[in-house]
């Protein structure tokens, strides 16, 4: 399929401040559905901190039915793909493929073309002491600027 495509900027879920920390997660969502509300967001969310016992949770919005959400507890991968199990069917189908493909998430920070700029619109407080730490994995990645584009078949 070909599509118009934008470079966009991201955080991936890898902890990388400390060696022995390296097989653990952040905690990312990335929550999608055309009629999907910030309550029903929130109810999800504060079960899943309230079941992981998850420290706070900062959930941004940039439009209808799109959220984001960064938890800072550091979690094993095996943990955080539990969590992310937990979040279906709000979860974001592409999101957890490519979590799943790459062995880690990628959570935008960057605003999309055509887009409001990301707001931060709840934050949940939680259950362990966790703070945004100095040192992320930055990457930046193509993504399409539509949900369509056209199928060419070759051969």
């Amino acid at each position: 399929m070909l599509s118009k495509t934008q470079t966009l900027a991201g955080i991936t879920s890898k902890v990388v401040t400390e060696p022995e920390e390296k097989h653990l997660h952040y905690v990312f969502f990335d929550l999608e559905g055309r009629t999907l509300t910030l309550a029903e967001v929130v109810q999800k969310l504060r079960k899943i901190q309230r079941d992981f016992k998850l420290g706070d949770i900062s959930i941004f919005n940039d439009a209808k039915g799109s959220y984001r959400a960064f938890c800072w507890s550091k979690r094993p991968w095996i943990t955080y793909l539990h969590i992310l199990i937990h979040s279906f069917p709000q979860l974001d189908y592409g999101f957890w493929v490519w979590t799943v493909r790459r062995g880690s998430a990628t959570l935008r920070v960057s605003n999309k073309v055509g887009r409001s700029p990301q707001k931060l619109v709840k934050v949940l407080r939680g259950y362990e002491h966790a703070v945004v730490p100095q040192k992320l994995c930055y990457v930046c990645y193509d993504t399409g600027i539509e949900k369509k584009g056209r199928l060419i078949e070759l051969g």
